[in-house]
């Protein structure tokens, strides 16, 4: 049974730290601001409030898995919202503590390049994290009516993940599955195959997506996961938005599309594309590392069991 976060309640400390890159901090500003305005005290981790940046790493390795340690042992810290993603999670996986995270598990909002963060904790707290908006990279998501619909979740007041979807979804293998949702961004997923950081494939529904890769690069990282004996282990698939897609003037590829239909016809599993998750206008709050039903008809992806306590 996986550990479930804590609720967030009223007048919450949710404490933003910044595990990879530097965020914007005009956009930081604004997600503060509406965060306040929704009832919730906010603090910063030291490296955001220090600006300890260097290149394009908010901080050095070890001051931000420090800054990351410390938000998870920090009694008054209820919920950790990462700034934004960028590069450099998968850099501070071996400086975690994931003892203390597995003896103070708390609500962890991010995606993107935090997808190392989530995949690491899943395999070495079994915890249940969330892929959401970061206050750093995200403040217009944060005025959506979607939104409030992710704080409800998060509050324990509401189990749809699915409200306020406002667009076509396609599926390429029709049916039905259930299993262990598991994601988001191919590229972190594809990276940690090989290492103690990822969790196993079996019984999980694969969360996909990512920006700035040609679908030669989405073919490379399924058949790396094909190669580990990974792809065929998921349940079932689900295809967020793959945005910023390079264009090459020499080089045609097949569309993104196709690429996926050619693996998904393969495994013969139920699986979707389209879905608003990933690096596009819409950002859907997706539990990872918790019990969900997938299905190519409405309403898309259901929770099987409560994510928070």
């Amino acid at each position: 049974m996986a550990i479930k976060p804590p609720k967030l309640k009223e007048n919450a400390n949710i404490r933003i730290v910044a595990p990879a890159s530097p965020p914007d901090l005009k956009v930081l500003s604004t997600s503060i601001n509406l965060l306040k305005k929704y009832g919730f005290n906010v603090s910063l981790g030291e490296n955001i409030r220090k600006l300890v940046q260097r290149a394009d790493l908010a901080a050095p390795d070890k001051n931000r898995a420090d800054e990351l340690n410390q938000a998870f042992k920090d009694p008054t810290v209820d919920a950790i919202f990462c700034a934004r993603g960028g590069y450099g999670s998968m850099r501070i996986l071996s400086l975690l503590d994931y003892d203390a995270i597995r003896a103070n598990p708390k609500i962890f909002v991010g995606y993107s390049d935090i997808t190392a963060l989530h995949l690491a904790i899943h395999k070495n707290t079994n915890m249940i994290t969330f892929h959401g908006p970061m206050p750093g990279a995200d403040a217009d998501e944060m005025k959506k009516p979607s939104f409030q619909n992710f704080l409800k979740v998060l509050k324990g007041e509401s189990d749809n993940i699915t409200t306020n979807i406002n667009r076509v979804i396609k599926y390429i293998v029709p049916g039905k599955t259930e299993g262990i949702s598991e994601g988001t961004n191919i590229s972190l997923f594809a990276s940690l195959i090989g290492t103690d950081y990822i969790p196993d494939a079996r019984n999980r529904i694969a969360f996909f997506e990512d920006i700035a890769t040609t679908s030669g690069d989405v073919d490379r990282y399924l058949f790396r996961l094909k190669l580990a004996r990974a792809l065929d282990k998921f349940n079932g698939f689900v295809f967020g938005d793959f945005t910023d897609i390079p264009v090459s003037s020499e080089e045609v590829l097949p569309s993104m599309e196709e690429i996926i239909q050619e693996y998904m016809s393969e495994m013969k599993k139920p699986s979707l594309y389209g879905l608003p998750f990933g690096h596009g206008d819409d950002q859907m709050l997706i539990p990872l590392n918790a019990r969900i039903r997938l299905s190519t008809d409405e309403p898309f992806i259901e929770l099987i069991d409560k994510v928070v306590d």
